[in-house]
Parts: structure tokens; sequence; C-alpha cells
């Protein structure tokens, strides 16, 4: 010994490199969540019914396509969520980016993330040691929403227009629509002055309004969706030129809801 100064043998040295390495994993925020698979696992069903109101998410976007969380964020918000952050996810951040979606969580908010993940295909839970009850929700580049189911008819408000020569058309099917439990606010000829000589009917909805949209196009075989800039949840049906009558309301029903197919390279 020489200096005062221990000299340290190899075995020594390398448990306190690997201890020092243990002790730098944690995130910026200082949340470690326990490591896990970026390829999502089979997610239980929650066991306590959680309104969406009262749920508190922060979105991160760790993909590659800009503008995701944002995006994402709004959609959420549409569906009832309380988004308090949307941000990137930190360089200082080594965490790897999940392949479709993770949800992280502190102990005691796991019914609130098996909540979350209902609304996401293919998410992965991790525990971290926050001791709020917000939800991180991290976005990878297969990421994807479960889609809403459309609404029943009672909660769908119409317009219904005419493109066509038959006079009174845009009346008869306002009828035959009520009557299945649609609300319409108005009837005529269509104020866009659509020309559809091939079409059997034009849907047209705002973003909020595609589950209504799609609810609407069950009436109609062969319908067409369009998205345009409307705010809100309200539908223009506009009849062309091919449409003869509505599809039976026995048939139109949602098809089940696909299972989602899992992440590339999992």
């Amino acid at each position: 010994m020489q200096g005062g100064l221990r000299k340290i043998t190899p075995l020594v040295g390398a448990v306190l490199a690997a201890s020092l390495l243990a002790g730098c994993g944690g995130s910026a925020e200082g949340r470690q969540p326990t490591p896990t698979k970026t390829c999502p696992a089979e997610v239980p069903a929650p066991t306590a019914k959680i309104a969406p109101s009262t749920i508190y998410l922060n979105v991160v976007n760790a993909s590659s396509k800009g503008g995701l969380a944002a995006q994402t964020s709004k959609l959420l918000g549409w569906r009832g969520f309380k988004v308090l952050e949307v941000s990137n996810q930190s360089v200082m951040d080594d965490r790897p980016a999940p392949k479709a979606a993770e949800i992280r969580y502190g102990k005691s908010g796991r019914q609130i993330a098996l909540t979350v993940a209902t609304q996401v295909q293919n998410p992965v839970l991790v525990e971290d040691d926050r001791t709020d009850p917000t939800v991180d929700l991290v976005l990878g580049d297969s990421f994807a929403l479960v889609p809403v189911p459309p609404p029943p008819p009672s909660q769908v408000k119409v317009n219904v227009y005419n493109t066509t020569y038959r006079s009174g058309l845009s009346g008869e099917v306002s009828k035959q629509l009520e009557a299945r439990g649609f609300t319409v606010l108005s009837n005529g000829n269509d104020p866009s002055k659509s020309f559809l000589p091939d079409d059997v009917a034009l849907i047209r909805h705002g973003e909020r309004g595609e589950p209504n949209a799609r609810r609407v196009a069950l009436q109609f075989k062969g319908a067409r969706l369009v998205q345009d800039g409307r705010e809100g949840t309200d539908v223009d049906v506009a009849l062309g030129n091919k449409y003869s009558q509505l599809v039976p309301e026995a048939q139109a029903t949602p098809p089940p809801t696909p299972k989602p197919s899992r992440p590339p390279g999992c």
C-alpha cells in the first residue's frame, strides 16, 4: 500500500463498475420502471370501473412519426380522458421505444393503466416508482388506438340531402332513418350542389364524427365516407343516382372488431 491507496483487484473493479451502472438506469424524472420486453403480451381486463374523465395521462411520442402524440391526445380527449402533457421522449431516456405502446404507471395505478389499455392496440404495461395516479402512454411506430365502435342510431344526428332529380327523395329517406332511431336535423337539396351519378350515397363527416358516420354508412350499401373540416359529430348524407333503398335494418349492424395484428418483429 502506497500513499494511503488500496490496490483494487480486477474482480472488485468489475463489481464496482456493475454497481455504478445499475445506479444510473433511471429516467430523467427518477422513475425506474421494471424492465420489460417491447413486444406486447396479453393484458387482462380491468376489474374496477374507472371513468375516463378521472384519468390523467401524459402522452409521449417515442416513434419516428412527427405529431403522433398531439393527434393521439386529441382523440383521447374526445374519448373523455384528461391529457396533462404532450411530449417527445427525451434523448436522455435510454429505455427502448415500444413496438406499439407502453403504459407506465405507479403501484396504486394498475387499474387505471388497465383502463387505458382498453383503448390501445398491443400495449405493454410497465410499473414504475411514481406515487401519483397519473399514467404515461408512450407511443411506438406501430401505435394504434382501438377503434371507437359506432354509437347507436339514437345518438346520431344527420342531415339528408338529395343530389338527384328524384323529387322528395330526401324526405322519404329521412322518415326511414327516423324510424330506425336517427335524429334528422334537416333534409332537402344538397347545399354543396354535389353531382353523384355513380354513387349510392356520400357520407360527409368531421374527424370527431367518424364513428357516427360509420353507423350511418351501415344503412347504405356501397356508401362512401368523406371527411371534411367540420367540427362536431353531425353527419351529412348526400343521396346519389345509384341509391335505391336502405339496407334492411336487421343487416345494418357493425361487423365484429378484428383482433389487432402483432407489431412487426414480435
